[in-house]
């Protein structure tokens, strides 16, 4: 036990060291820039993918053997994590994958269609902290703000790295002619676009697969690796989920 001069050190020292860890944990909500950490075990749908121990992307669980994420994201095989916020966790559910849906009209130099489906080599073990989420089946869009949940990277310099835990920001869907002002062109039927009231708020490196979550339903993935992640912000670009529906049930029921 520390001796009666030492204590007061001890305890300097210890506030010190929670004051730096307080503020690592405020640098996380620069990315989903300017986002907070999420509410902890409330997107037990969302997954990481990782490639050789390298995180690639995000993705969300649709089935008990089966993840949608994007296209681009596509890699041999995957180690998908699940059930856990954080990005590193070693208690976490991993499941390997080595079998990829890419859809039949991905094109790689406009990222249109750029959706995937990812079959696990074995069924997820469902809990509180591993669920499916559903994919919609009718495109109606909710008025309310939406969420978007993601790992990207924590800062405007994307070498530093990804956050420790799970970043989430509201945003709310931006008209699509607002939207095309800033990418020329963007296909309506296919994608939603989304921006947080103030564009102090965005997605970056290696948010793309990342959902987005509008009065509980999926509607959304983000299409692509934002970069480089600077103000002033452009809305961001989601996959419009319910418009492959069709394509998804197919595919999955097609490859059993």
């Amino acid at each position: 036990m520390a001796g009666p001069l030492l204590q007061p050190l001890l305890l300097l020292l210890l506030s010190l060291a929670l004051g730096s860890a307080a503020e690592a944990a405020q640098d996380t909500g620069e990315r989903i820039i300017n986002g907070v950490v999420c509410t902890r075990g409330t997107h037990p749908w969302q997954v990481a993918l990782y490639h050789n121990n390298v995180f690639q992307c995000a993705g969300v669980l649709i089935h008990r053997r089966w993840v949608l994420t994007v296209a681009h994201c596509r890699r041999s095989e995957f180690i998908v994590q699940m059930g856990t916020d954080l990005l590193v966790n070693p208690n976490a559910q991993k499941i390997r994958a080595t079998e990829t849906y890419v859809h039949p009209r991905y094109d790689v130099t406009t990222d249109v269609h750029n959706i995937m489906l990812v079959k696990l080599s074995s069924p997820a073990k469902l809990s509180p902290t591993v669920m499916t989420i559903n994919v919609p089946t009718t495109c109606r869009l909710p008025r309310k703000s939406c969420t978007v949940s993601g790992w990207g990277s924590i800062t405007m310099d994307v070498s530093v790295g990804h956050p420790i835990a799970l970043m989430c920001s509201n945003v709310n869907l931006v008209p699509f002619k607002e939207c095309r002002k800033d990418y020329p062109t963007v296909l309506k039927k296919y994608t939603i676009c989304a921006a947080p009231v103030d564009r102090k708020s965005f997605a970056c490196k290696g948010d793309a697969g990342s959902p987005l979550i509008c009065q509980g339903t999926l509607q959304g993935l983000v299409s692509s690796d934002y970069f480089p992640c600077r103000p002033p912000f452009d809305p961001i670009i989601y996959i419009h989920v319910c418009k492959y529906s069709k394509w998804i049930f197919e595919t999955m029921i097609n490859s059993c």
